[in-house]
């Protein structure tokens, strides 16, 4: 639901805890590229639009699908991400969640800082290989 105060609460590094198909009706990379340049660290949702996801891993944005921590967050609890395990913890509630982590690929892909970097990496790296 919609939130007029959302960005007066938002600050740098805070996690976004979403419904179903979060990201639905935007095909382009923009909405992803605005929340990471916002300061959002990342977004668990209980589903994310395909093309909203893809868009998502292409810029670097770590994204994580979870109805059970998206049930069962609060507006202000205080999250932990491990984004290598796949491992979520809310302080506030002394839970911890495990996700199946992104694969490799993905995981690299985000901390490179997107799919651009990924490729030219990649590219350098078979060079010096042949």
């Amino acid at each position: 639901d919609y939130d007029s105060e959302f960005v007066k609460k938002m600050n740098q590094g805070d996690i976004i805890v979403a419904g179903r198909n979060f990201g639905c009706g935007s095909s382009r990379e923009h909405a992803p590229i605005a929340l990471k340049a916002a300061g959002v660290s990342c977004i668990i949702a209980k589903s994310f639009a395909r093309i909203f996801f893809r868009n998502a891993i292409n810029i670097g944005f770590p994204i994580f699908e979870s109805e059970e921590i998206a049930r069962q967050c609060s507006e202000g609890d205080l999250l932990k991400v491990d984004t290598a395990r796949g491992i979520i913890e809310n302080i506030n509630k002394d839970r911890v969640y495990k996700l199946n982590p992104l694969p490799a690929f993905i995981q690299n892909i985000i901390s490179l800082g997107g799919l651009k970097k990924y490729v030219k990496e990649e590219i350098k790296r078979r060079e010096v290989d042949v």
